[in-house]
């Protein structure tokens, strides 16, 4: 039922039914025309208002879903991809991610750009044809769309900060837009996001699961004076936290099973605050089984996909758990096992090598270990070397796309959010404490006696691994740069943002390119 009511009818009818116009834009991005239908005879009915989001909101699908999504993380000390002698090589791109040494003309860097500027344009040609019906109240539906692409233009100032502020669609083919300041950016976030806030809705549950609503609006609120400091120079604390305020007055609760997040319905969990409902069918695009599985465990798991043995947990994060902490039940470790407790094993281990004498070899042989230590980035990673992504339920008969959902925020992260603002404005200390300790005790750990910025980052990273803040949360705490495994010297400082994608600027003599690169 979950599918049907938020894939299939908010979402995929819109596919069908709204394929009208075009865009113009900076990323030279085109939409196909799939029907007659026309703004004019589609929209005359307000009721069919909501049906013309799908296309801005399945947009995320694409962002979240492919590996750029999760593996977003992968920049960080949590996950990695190693290469395993000839796989994920892929031109050293990972490795780059890792160290932090990307350039212009990464794909990841133009995939982003391409897929969040997407968004904000459908959310300019929907606002453009929205407003210009006549007789019809879209001051709802418009408010949505804007709340809609305040959040892209969140994503675009915490990866690229100084960006095209773009949100005219009736403009010339061939349009030009000059970059904007991430002053400027901020600056428009926090206007367009506070302009619509009293149109927002207020209900929440499964009508809103994957659409803006306030309390989704104020989650973005929350991010963005989170790290306001990191954006702007000016911390905004006090504001982050009467943003937090805002969504803890509403009707969310943590889920008394934490994986309960990230099955394959998780539409009725009160955790979620804006979320994306997957299915390999009906909304196909989520590959974490794939990116994640070694290529032994297909079978175990009965993918019906080969798996890929790449996206892997990095070490220093395994060792942050704590016995009893359920949370470490999401990293796949150990020695690997059927149902009937037949061993898996993999004939194509690593063995002594005449031809590379120097080539590690697998110490465990055939039986399938994975291993929470990783012997290296590249080139020669052991193939079962990593714990593996298991927070999201493996599903059988998965393809090449599985049906788990997707928390793009939820409210544990709330919880935490309003800690870390009340412990760096001055706030009570005691009450930071409890609102952590309420997110550990929902996993089994032990109550924290005390707050700090280490055990709170560190608290992060165990609710939040995988789910792709903690890039922003490593600047934001000051330790982004640093060495770490397979990271040996400090960055500097202009990598915190990704640069702006060598092919805009060559297509854009307008925009600019963000310094260092």
């Amino acid at each position: 039922m979950k599918k049907i009511i938020i894939s299939f009818k908010i979402l995929l009818v819109t596919l069908i039914l709204i394929g009208v116009g075009t865009q113009q834009s900076c990323t030279k991005l085109e939409e196909t025309v799939y029907s007659d239908l026309t703004a004019e005879n589609f929209f005359a009915d307000p009721e069919n208002l909501v049906y013309a989001f799908g296309v801005a909101y399945t947009n995320l699908y694409q962002l979240y879903g492919h590996k750029y999504g999760i593996g977003f993380d992968s920049g960080t000390d949590i996950l990695c991809v190693p290469q395993r002698g000839g796989d994920w090589l892929d031109g050293g791109e990972w490795h780059r991610w890792h160290r932090l040494t990307y350039t212009p003309s990464e794909a990841y860097v133009g995939r982003w750009w391409n897929t969040i500027f997407y968004g904000v344009n459908t959310c300019n040609r929907l606002i453009y044809q929205f407003e210009s019906l006549e007789g019809v109240d879209v001051v709802p539906a418009v408010s949505e769309l804007r709340a809609l692409r305040a959040f892209y233009y969140y994503l675009l100032i915490d990866i690229y900060g100084n960006v095209p502020i773009q949100t005219d669609f009736n403009v010339p083919a061939d349009y030009k837009p000059s970059t904007n300041t991430r002053q400027e950016v901020y600056d428009f976030i926090e206007t367009e996001l506070l302009e619509v806030m009293p149109y927002l809705s207020r209900e929440s549950g499964l009508p809103y699961f994957g659409r803006m609503n306030f309390y989704a609006g104020q989650m973005v609120l929350a991010k963005l004076y989170l790290n306001a400091e990191v954006y702007t120079g000016t911390p905004q604390w006090s504001k982050a936290s009467m943003a937090c305020d805002s969504i803890m007055m509403g009707n969310f609760s943590l889920t008394p099973n934490y994986f309960t997040n990230f099955e394959a319905d998780a539409t009725t969990s009160p955790e979620y605050i804006l979320g994306i409902a997957f299915d390999q069918v009906d909304a196909p695009a989520f590959e974490i089984h794939l990116f994640t599985l070694h290529y032994n465990l297909q079978d175990k798991y009965q993918i019906e996909e080969g798996t890929w043995n790449g996206l892997s947990i990095q070490e220093s994060i395994y060792n942050l758990f704590e016995e009893g902490d359920t949370r470490r039940n999401g990293l796949l470790t150990g020695f690997q096992y059927y149902d009937d407790g037949t061993p898996v094993e993999d004939p194509s281990y690593e063995r002594f090598n005449p031809q590379n004498p120097t080539a590690p070899i697998d110490p465990d042989g055939a039986p399938l270990n994975l291993t929470p230590a990783i012997n290296m980035l590249e080139p020669n990673c052991l193939r079962q070397a990593g714990s593996r992504v298991a927070k999201f339920p493996f599903i059988p008969g998965s393809d090449r796309y599985t049906s788990n959902d997707y928390p793009i925020y939820r409210y544990a992260d709330v919880l935490l959010m309003k800690a870390e603002a009340l412990m760096r404005s001055g706030g009570d200390m005691g009450t930071a404490l409890s609102l952590v300790n309420q997110v550990r005790s929902r996993a089994g750990a032990a109550p924290l006696s005390e707050l700090n910025y280490e055990n709170l980052l560190d608290e992060r990273a165990r609710e939040l691994y995988a789910e792709g803040f903690r890039r922003s949360d490593m600047i934001r705490f000051g330790v982004f740069l640093d060495t770490r495994w397979e990271k040996p010297e400090v960055s500097p400082d202009y990598v915190k943002l990704w640069p702006i994608p060598e092919a805009q600027i060559q297509a854009n003599s307008n925009l600019r390119q963000n310094d260092g690169y």
